[in-house]
């Protein structure tokens, strides 16, 4: 029960910093350095149940991303928060404001908060496969950059 009412907790608190993201967008912002990645989305659905206040607010996203090898995505940012777990290879994820490295492997996952700039890079010789699951706004199309606001389609799924 009270590991229940903690993963309920945190899902609130997730869900609400999304609904209040359209508000938070900065100013603008080059477009996104990126070579060797594919991104397709494979479900997008609205959040429902019992947590009402989010119903029709928030919308669940799923993406697979493919980096080549020496593939990259540089500064960017994601317009929701969300999951990311490497299916295929290894990505070193460096993040813009502290240089630290991180680098994930086939199987393991981590968290973006969507307004930490988080470069993705794979220094590896066979492709990486990333899952991406996010909280966006309801109804947004495509994908946003969070400083530009700048919509955009088709493989700029990674903001």
């Amino acid at each position: 029960m009270k590991h229940r009412f903690f993963a309920l907790a945190g899902t609130a608190i997730v869900l609400a910093s999304a609904v209040g993201l359209e508000g938070q967008m900065a100013p603008a912002h080059p477009s996104v350095e990126m070579n060797g990645v594919k991104a397709a989305m494979k479900l997008q659905t609205p959040v429902e149940g019992f947590m009402t206040v989010f119903n029709g607010k928030v919308d669940l996203r799923a993406t697979e991303v493919v980096f080549e090898p020496d593939g990259a995505v540089k500064d960017h940012y994601h317009f929701g928060p969300g999951i990311r777990r490497v299916l295929e290879g290894e990505l070193t994820l460096i993040y813009a404001d502290t240089k630290k490295e991180q680098v994930v492997h086939t199987g393991e996952y981590f968290y973006e908060p969507g307004d930490a700039n988080i470069w993705a890079l794979n220094r590896g010789k066979e492709p990486a496969k990333l899952l991406i699951v996010e909280l966006v706004p309801a109804g947004v199309k495509g994908s946003r950059t969070r400083r530009s606001g700048c919509p955009t389609e088709g493989n700029r799924l990674l903001k």
